[in-house]
């Protein structure tokens, strides 16, 4: 599959305005893939500095305005004061953003099978750690999908679909760090370094924004 003469075609620019809409009006079910992330970067920072963890679950409930939103949480083996322990908090809302920056330029490189690949391989990793329901339920669907149009979906559908995950990490990203303010994230950065979660709230919002700008190049093809 080569995607290179997708990029700035209108199909880039199609699948990321539908991907716009979507979470705009679907924002349950496309935020809830986006929380995968979110909850994914928390499991691998964990793992990565030996700390651990015992998988994540998922939860439908409220965002600050009163709109539906969907709750995530990673539960660590060790949660002890540390620097790795603000690495692996600060690693959530990061994720999802950095993880569309690197597809958009996979995307740009020609390299959507390898986009595909990858959301296939780290949806199934997610879903052996699915700890609820709900979290299994939104795993299994999206790794399906995914799965199916790598396996059965011609170039044109495979393009799409590896510009809609690269879209939504990118959007929901920012949606998610802006809308959420911190969340419990934030509260937890907050009472373990004295910085208020004001703050790590900007960082995040920062990190997600310039993503989105870069990797919203990469893909509209803008030099």
């Amino acid at each position: 599959m080569t995607t290179a003469p997708w990029v700035g075609d209108p199909l880039a620019f199609g699948v990321g305005a539908i991907v716009l809409v979507a979470y705009a009006f679907a924002k349950s079910w496309t935020e809830s893939l986006v929380t995968v992330a979110h909850e994914g970067g928390h499991m691998a920072t964990l793992a990565l500095t030996g700390r651990g963890h015992r998988g994540f679950t998922l939860e439908e409930g409220k965002d600050y305005e009163g709109n539906a939103a969907t709750d995530g949480a990673t539960r660590p083996i060790d949660s002890s004061f540390g620097v790795t322990w603000w690495l692996c908090v600060f690693s959530g809302y990061a994720t999802p953003p950095l993880a569309g920056l690197a597809g958009a330029h996979a995307l740009a490189d020609g390299n959507g099978w390898g986009v595909l690949w990858a959301g296939i391989v780290l949806l199934t990793v997610a879903l052996l750690w699915a700890n609820n329901g709900f979290a299994r339920a939104v795993t299994a669907l999206g790794l399906a999908i995914v799965l199916w149009v790598a396996i059965a979906g011609g170039p044109r559908t495979q393009a799409a679909t590896a510009f809609a995950l690269v879209w939504l990490l990118l959007i929901g990203g920012v949606a998610q760090a802006i809308g959420h303010r911190g969340g419990s994230d934030g509260q937890k950065m907050a009472s373990s370094t004295w910085i208020p979660s004001f703050v790590w709230w900007a960082a995040w919002s920062a990190i997600a924004l310039l993503c989105l700008w870069s990797g919203g190049r990469l893909l509209l093809h803008h030099p």
